[in-house]
């Protein structure tokens, strides 16, 4: 099968320093497709602070403004000639059905087609698996009885720390919802921190549940040694080239068993601006897909 490069979109918390009409001009000067929104409520303690991923973002987009906006968000992205894919809000299974609520209508109303909403996070010491496991099934068969009337589909990220850290996890969650309405953010990034497997196994695990990818990289540097002179391991974010994982393989298999699954990139290199890691992402990409 001849190898067609899949589409590409960017998730607006790699871009935290530009505002949506400078975001929106990037993505489509780059030739993206695809634009991810990011309703969250930036902490008050934050908002003095640099701009940076997780924080203070110059495009300060809360829950409520991307429901009451949304017409004109969308107007706004439609016309930079891009089309809103989804909605990577910090939710989880363990936030109040109203929380939830807001998230779905937010991204139903501005045609984003789907919303991140995650298991919570697992305990920091053993537990019980199976109990809670049952919790998290319980959790989406709930939240998707809100997400059905509204036509939003719900997205699991396959994320480091949650109970869907890699795809065997996350398939004993998704193996008992339809693909249609429960779907997996396969997100490479963090298999290298958390879950990695062979290529095409873990393609192969999830492929029809796999609605579009994180596409990013880390590596893991030396942390120093302990007291005992064992020696500590650190996770740095980099560049697509550098990371711990050798991403043509992966690509390769996406292109045999989710072919039309989207590539939203979200690079998060430190000490780089968002604009300048996704010119780098792009045009690494573009020599992978000519090697291809």
């Amino acid at each position: 099968m001849p190898f067609v490069p899949p589409p590409l979109g960017v998730t607006a918390v790699m871009l935290p320093e530009l505002d949506l009409a400078e975001q929106l001009a990037l993505a489509r000067e780059l030739g993206l497709r695809y634009y991810s929104l990011r309703p969250r409520i930036i902490a008050p303690g934050d908002r003095a602070q640099p701009y940076s991923n997780w924080g203070n973002h110059k495009f300060d987009l809360t829950p409520q403004r991307l429901v009451h906006e949304a017409a004109s968000l969308r107007r706004q992205i439609l016309e930079a000639g891009l089309e809103p894919f989804g909605t990577v809000p910090a939710a989880h299974l363990g936030q109040s059905p109203d929380e939830l609520r807001l998230q779905l209508e937010g991204a139903a109303a501005i045609g984003a087609g789907r919303v991140r909403i995650n298991p919570p996070p697992y305990p920091a010491e053993p537990f019980d698996y199976v109990r809670f496991l049952d919790q998290v099934l319980a959790g989406y068969a709930q939240v998707l009885s809100l997400a059905r009337p509204l036509g939003v589909k719900l997205v699991m990220e396959t994320h480091a720390g949650s109970l869907a850290a890699g795809p065997g996890l996350a398939y004993n969650i998704v193996r008992h919802f339809d693909p249609r309405q429960l779907g997996v953010i396969f997100d490479l990034a963090n298999f290298a921190r958390e879950g990695v497997l062979v290529p095409h196994l873990a393609v192969s695990v999830l492929a029809p549940w796999i609605d579009h990818c994180h596409l990013g990289a880390s590596r893991r540097v030396s942390g120093g040694v302990d007291a005992a002179g064992f020696r500590r391991v650190e996770l740095q974010f980099c560049g697509l080239k550098e990371g711990d994982l050798y991403l043509p393989p992966w690509f390769a298999a996406l292109h045999q068993a989710a072919p039309q699954a989207p590539l939203i990139l979200e690079d998060y290199t430190p000490g780089m601006s968002g604009s300048e890691r996704l010119r780098r992402a792009v045009g690494d990409l573009k020599q992978a897909w000519a090697a291809l």
